[in-house]
């Protein structure tokens, strides 16, 4: 069956309709696939960071606030995370007190990057997590 000269026009502007309504949605489909991705590195850094300063204040308890220790512990956890890095890490110890024992002592961890897909007006994040615990031993390390 031979199509008729109307019936091919049809057919092309059905498909020339086709491509431009694709063309109206992928901006919006590939934003919405780059906002996702950016939101699971923002929770994958938010668990990471929250997990690096209760460490980290772990660490602050039981070695008497020792800076390099809190460090240390807030190192090995932000180097291990997905897409994280100690380099990009700011960690902050504060005593209440004079560090002594059953002081509290908190811990702020900081973490700033660029996300993987950027787009406009979101190409960087911050992330930040606090954690307080009561030491164990005084800065000079006596229990």
């Amino acid at each position: 069956m031979e199509t008729t000269p109307q019936q091919q026009r049809v057919a092309q502007r059905a498909t020339g309709q086709s491509l431009v309504e694709f063309a109206m949605v992928i901006g919006i489909l590939l934003m919405l696939i780059f906002a996702l991705v950016n939101i699971g590195q923002l929770l994958l850094a938010n668990y990471t960071v929250n997990q690096a300063a209760r460490a980290a204040a772990h660490q602050a308890a039981i070695s008497g606030a020792q800076q390099s220790a809190v460090d240390g512990a807030a190192s090995l956890v932000m180097d291990a995370g997905v897409g994280t890095s100690f380099r990009q890490t700011q960690v902050e110890m504060v005593c209440g007190g004079a560090c002594r024992r059953y002081d509290q002592v908190t811990i702020r961890v900081r973490f700033e990057e660029q996300f993987w897909a950027q787009l406009p007006l979101f190409d960087r994040f911050a992330v930040e997590a606090v954690a307080t615990r009561a030491l164990e031993l005084d800065r000079q390390g006596t229990p």
